[in-house]
């Protein structure tokens, strides 16, 4: 599961905390059942859970075969909404419209679609998206424990890339986003806790979510949370 909540503000953004491009720890097994787990997904921390095993790179010498994402089933993860954008002449397909050369400036047309002025094509109204509630990390909480396998190339490619450096004065958006809680396996099951690369704003790296997707799920097990 990954995505962003919606946008409500600009603000300035910050480097990433330093020190975060160390090796991971390398730990007997991956762990679900830990506070990061719940921190990653906006409900908070939970005192009386562990904490997870050090975040970072992919520590030398461990060679990673299979991947343990932890997802907490119960959270729906609504995606940023798309930036408004103006459709060109002949573009349109909005049902029951007329011929886009017969639009009027200011005119709804079905679907909530309005004409620009001096555009001949409508604009797609901007959907107000809020973020998915998220629930209270109260005891009994659910979280499935999903094994991913496949060519891991392409995520060993995206986890290794730097992090952007923010500029003095950079703006963002401000913005939840769920950052997946993802561990690698070695051949023994020995895990390491992956640290995702950030962009100048402190959010995923674009392909983020494609490296993800590229692997197929062989099992998984939901595990509950005392």
């Amino acid at each position: 599961m990954l995505g962003v909540g919606a946008a409500l503000t600009g603000c300035a953004g910050s480097a990433p905390p330093a020190g975060e491009s160390s090796p991971a720890e390398v730990a007997p097994a991956a762990d679900c059942a830990v506070r990061e787990t719940l921190e990653a997904f906006g409900t908070g921390g939970r005192a009386d859970l562990p904490p997870a095993p050090a975040a970072g790179t992919v520590p030398a010498g461990f060679e990673p075969v299979a991947a343990v994402e932890c997802r907490m089933p119960e959270i729906t993860v609504l995606p940023a909404p798309e930036p408004r954008q103006l459709l060109e002449p002949g573009e349109l397909s909005v049902p029951g419209a007329e011929d886009p050369g017969d639009l009027q400036p200011g005119e709804t047309l079905p679907g909530g679609a309005v004409v620009a002025p001096g555009d001949t094509a409508p604009v797609p109204p901007l959907a107000d998206v809020a973020p998915a509630p998220a629930p209270a990390p109260t005891p009994g909480t659910s979280v499935d424990v999903v094994r991913l396998e496949g060519d891991l190339d392409p995520l060993l490619q995206q986890l290794a890339r730097p992090d952007v450096p923010a500029s003095p004065d950079q703006a963002c958006m401000a913005m939840f986003q769920v950052v997946p809680v993802l561990y690698l396996l070695d051949a023994h099951d020995r895990a390491v806790r992956v640290r995702w690369p950030r962009d100048a704003c402190g959010f995923l790296l674009g392909g983020a979510h494609e490296s993800l997707a590229g692997l197929r799920e062989t099992s998984r097990t939901t595990i509950t949370l005392p």
